[in-house]
């Protein structure tokens, strides 16, 4: 469980830092409304970022853990680190772009670490130990409004 809180964190760190590469780098490159889809890029990125960072609060949750949305994040994390694999090995032109497709590679091996990590069975028994120990203490989960 602290291997898979600490994965989610320097997931959570990483993907952050790219956002904020990709709108610095962005803004320095972009003209004629280019400006607009670098915002919007470094928006979805910064947002699979935060994702990531809720999952891994919401694992730490002192009474009720809850790994759905480190999963969630992890899912839309390896599609995209999928694209960025696809469109490294396709190139620009020039032919592949190798260090760009091993850091695709290096971030979605990370990320199916993690996924592994937070479905383990150990993993799953502590929740529910934890869900247990949190209702028996008279905790009761916050219901979602609908």
């Amino acid at each position: 469980m602290l291997a898979a809180v600490a994965l989610g964190g320097i997931v959570a760190l990483v993907v952050l830092g790219v956002a904020v590469y990709t709108l610095v780098a962005g803004f320095a490159g972009a003209s004629g409304g280019g400006e607009i889809v670098v915002v919007l890029l470094a928006f979805i990125v910064g947002a699979v970022g935060a994702m990531h960072a809720l999952g891994v609060y919401q694992l730490l949750h002192p009474r009720f853990p809850n790994t759905a949305m480190m999963a969630m994040a992890g899912w839309i994390t390896v599609a995209v680190t999928g694209f960025g694999v696809f469109r490294s090995i396709r190139g620009r032109g020039d032919g592949p772009d190798l260090t760009t497709m091993l850091v695709w590679i290096g971030l979605a091996a990370v990320v199916i670490t993690l996924m592994v990590l937070i479905t383990r069975p150990s993993v799953t028994r502590w929740v529910q130990a934890v869900h247990a120990r949190s209702r028996q203490l008279g905790h009761v989960p916050k219901q979602r409004r609908r």
